[in-house]
């Protein structure tokens, strides 16, 4: 009796806590972004599928386990402003495991389909990836499966973890022209305990640039670097760094021409 009213109690505490995570972290998308993401409490926990239209870039981030609850990592996809480029961007944000919802049953098959449907439609279409903690391993594993034709491919993990049936994440996917890996260590939250048990990649040696940050430090909200915090891993500058993540990859982009080979041809 007793623990069974300790779970009813704790059922709508925790089901608030994760509401009040949600609406906390709303902010406006910046404008360009197409298509512009839903940030209503309900549109937040969806994905927002890549589309086989006609496009030069497609920037498509990828969230780990619990994000279609907490939505953390959203708040990459939804602040991050178009990457500078001549051609049409489009964007699409999807869960580590297709929204299945499921750790035991995940692929990234929805990821997979739509990728190819999408560039069936655009063979020279550049990429670009964003991978959040089991986000991170689904991004190579995305890529290890893709086949089809395509231009150039950046890709960013912040603070990947991987699991079993991806055994051998930390290995670079063939095609990928630069990788930047954010790592948090060592953790010094509480809410970086299912991090630590899913399996940090930590330091990549395969890896164009590893950024780490640490566990003890601060970021400039004043709260600890964490791995269920990726927007200050993915913006802040590493101590003794010179550049972000996101600046690498827009760096990146630019160095690679990111969406200009085809844009150029079109015109």
């Amino acid at each position: 009796m007793r623990k069974s009213l300790i779970r009813s109690a704790a059922v709508p505490v925790l089901a608030a806590w994760c509401g009040l995570t949600a609406c906390v972290q709303q902010v406006t998308p910046p404008p360009g972004v197409d298509p512009v993401p839903d940030t209503s409490f309900i549109g937040r926990r969806l994905q927002q599928r890549l589309a086989p239209e006609k496009a030069d870039v497609a920037v498509i981030f990828i969230g780990g386990f619990s994000e279609q609850v907490l939505t953390h990592f959203r708040r990459v996809y939804e602040s991050m402003p178009p990457i500078p480029s001549q051609g049409k961007q489009v964007r699409a944000f999807y869960a580590w495991d297709g929204g299945r919802g499921c750790l035991l049953f995940h692929s990234t098959e929805l990821i997979q389909r739509d990728l190819r449907a999408f560039l069936s439609k655009n063979p020279k279409a550049d990429l670009v990836f964003v991978g959040h903690s089991y986000g991170g391993s689904a991004v190579m594993d995305v890529l290890r499966h893709l086949n089809y034709p395509h231009g150039k491919t950046v890709v960013v993990t912040i603070d990947a973890v991987s699991c079993r049936e991806r055994s051998y994440p930390r290995e670079r996917a063939k095609g990928i022209d630069y990788w930047v890996n954010v790592y948090c260590e060592p953790y010094r939250h509480f809410k970086d305990l299912a991090a630590a048990i899913g399996g940090p990649w930590r330091h990549c040696e395969q890896a164009d640039e590893n950024l780490h940050f640490s566990g003890k430090t601060r970021d400039r909200a004043d709260r600890r670097y964490q791995h269920a915090q990726p927007l200050p891993l993915f913006e802040d500058r590493p101590e003794g760094g010179t550049m972000s993540a996101y600046e690498l990859m827009v760096s990146a982009c630019n160095r690679l021409g990111i969406g200009t080979s085809t844009a150029s041809s079109r015109q």
